[in-house]
């Protein structure tokens, strides 16, 4: 448990400096991992031609990484609100180190796919997703802000890794180059062991009920099947643009400067949408994020039909940038959204869960974009076939709520939190006692046992017996018998003006305007069985 501020019973570690210092450790352990493995896209090529294959074979070593770095979130998530993060970060960096320097000395292409895809993905994947976890439980109310510093990490390292990439291969080759990489790795995740600090456990509900109640709803599902539709889109032009640009006549220079840009644009996506979710909405804005892929593609899609070198890199560029702001937000965007609309507790492995699903489509991804390119021997139908993808996942999303889910888990936004409600139990309010039609109103006094009293009299009325032919006397008060027990009065918990306002509307109408740092958890015995909205 941790402290509580008295003015505003909020936990005093909730967006504290300490809170910003962690976001920004784990902002650049992102950018190791996101960046390292995105710079396969520079070595694909070069890879291609040492094992004499093409780019459908290499492109599936890049599609195993991302699916185990993302799918191994299904695991880590859980253990990371077990263990906590430095368990994650010590295990996952040993694999991930380890998986880079075995691969860069394989001589068969299926050792890559064991080495490069189990250690940089299943390793790495055990402490990406619990960052963005973690940093979410150390702030309220600039949770967006640093979710999209963490998320900056992946726009740093596709910025700045893949042109570094491209010189070490350039200088050294592929394999001595993974291991210049290995050593950056090691010096960036001792770093972050150094700075990135798990926040004060609070308390957010019933993790494992919360988790069987989140799956159960709509809105899960359709955050879930987009994101397998966006990695399919995103991951496998990450993946392959360089090869791509290259066979559509773009120099290889350039073609990496296309990585580049995508970075860079990621990057200003992630910082500008979440500097904008609070006066637009989380939701809303993740929608327009995703909305922004179709637009990506086609504009992509267009190039290749444009035989200008000029006007075709510009377009290409305005492609990059597109699709670098989309792919920023929506991935900056996530964890806020998460957090939103279904709350903080077992937030570790709802986010987890969510990147297996992306890690299902980064499986998918790359390996149908380069057995498509080799088929169709051209770059125009791969093109096209992703950017339908995308606009399928964008119909997905679009009729997704946008207001926090009334899960049964949760009272709010009137609910007190703890401390206050174990004070407000202690101080009994009676019921107002009920008078029968045709009774004489009870008396008015000061004491709960004379009203109780009364109420019970008014409610126990006997009748006189009644003879053949006789009209029965009508009662007076004076006359009426009464039972002369006096039940003890209820004891009900005494109502702030805010919950009872709560209380007047519906519980979804009231859950919109609260966020989920206000809900608190109620005993499983108040929880009904279809309770959900």
């Amino acid at each position: 448990m941790t402290s509580v501020d008295a003015a505003n019973d909020s936990p005093v570690h909730l967006d504290s400096a300490r809170g910003w210092v962690t976001a920004c450790g784990a902002a650049i352990v992102v950018m190791a991992g996101f960046g390292t493995i995105y710079s396969f896209t520079a070595f694909a090529n070069d890879m291609a031609e040492e094992f004499d294959t093409g780019l459908g074979p290499i492109s599936i070593v890049f599609g195993i990484t991302v699916f185990l770095y993302f799918g191994s979130a299904l695991l880590s998530g859980r253990l990371y609100d077990r263990f906590g993060i430095v368990p994650l970060l010590i295990v996952g960096g040993a694999l991930f180190v380890g998986g880079l320097v075995a691969t860069s000395y394989v001589s068969v292409l299926w050792h890559g796919y064991v080495l490069y895809g189990v250690g940089l993905g299943f390793g790495g994947g055990l402490f990406n997703a619990p960052l963005f976890a973690l940093v979410a439980l150390w702030f309220a109310k600039h949770r967006a802000m640093a979710q999209g510093i963490v998320a900056t990490g992946s726009g740093l390292g596709t910025m700045i890794y893949v042109p570094f990439a491209q010189r070490l291969l350039a200088e050294y080759g592929w394999r001595l180059g993974m291991r210049w990489l290995a050593v950056i790795a090691v010096v960036i995740l001792v770093f972050g062991l150094a700075v990135i600090r798990q926040p004060p456990r609070v308390q957010a509900g019933s993790p494992r009920r919360h988790l069987s109640l989140v799956l159960r709803t709509p809105a899960f599902w359709q955050m879930g099947t987009s994101g397998i539709f966006f990695t399919i889109a995103v991951i496998g032009t990450i993946g392959l643009i360089i090869p791509f640009s290259i066979d559509d006549g773009v120099e290889e220079l350039a073609a990496g400067w296309l990585v580049f840009t995508v970075g860079l644009s990621s990057i200003v996506g992630r910082l500008a949408l979440t500097s904008l979710a609070r006066p637009l909405g989380s939701v809303r804005l993740l929608k327009i994020a995703f909305s922004g892929l179709p637009v990506a593609y086609t504009i992509w899609f267009i190039t290749t039909r444009v035989d200008a070198p000029g006007t075709k890199y510009a377009l290409l560029v305005v492609f990059a940038s597109v699709l670098g702001v989309s792919y920023g937000g929506f991935v900056a965007l996530l964890g806020d959204v998460t957090a939103h609309l279904f709350g903080l507790a077992s937030i570790g492995a709802v986010v987890g869960i969510f990147f297996f699903f992306s890690g299902t489509g980064a499986l998918i991804g790359p390996p149908l974009l380069g057995f498509t390119h080799d088929a169709s021997g051209g770059v125009g139908v791969p093109i096209l076939m992703v950017g339908v993808i995308a606009l399928a996942g964008v119909l997905v999303l679009l009729p997704m709520t946008r207001h926090p889910l009334a899960l049964p888990t949760y009272i709010g936004p009137g609910g007190p939190p703890p401390a206050r409600a174990a004070a407000a139990a202690a101080a009994p309010r009676p019921l107002a006692p009920v008078r029968m039609p045709g009774t004489a109103p009870a008396p008015v006094t000061a004491g709960v046992a004379a009203s109780a009293a009364a109420g019970t009299a008014a409610r126990t009325v006997q009748r006189l017996p009644v003879t053949a032919g006789a009209t029965a006397p009508s009662p007076t008060p004076a006359a009426v018998p009464t039972v002369p027990t006096v039940p003890a009065a209820p004891r009900v918990r005494p109502l702030d003006d805010g919950l009872v306002a709560a209380m007047s509307g519906p519980r979804s109408a009231a859950l919109r305007v609260a966020p989920p740092e206000v809900f608190w958890p109620v005993p499983d015995e108040d929880v009904s069985a279809n309770g959900l909205s």
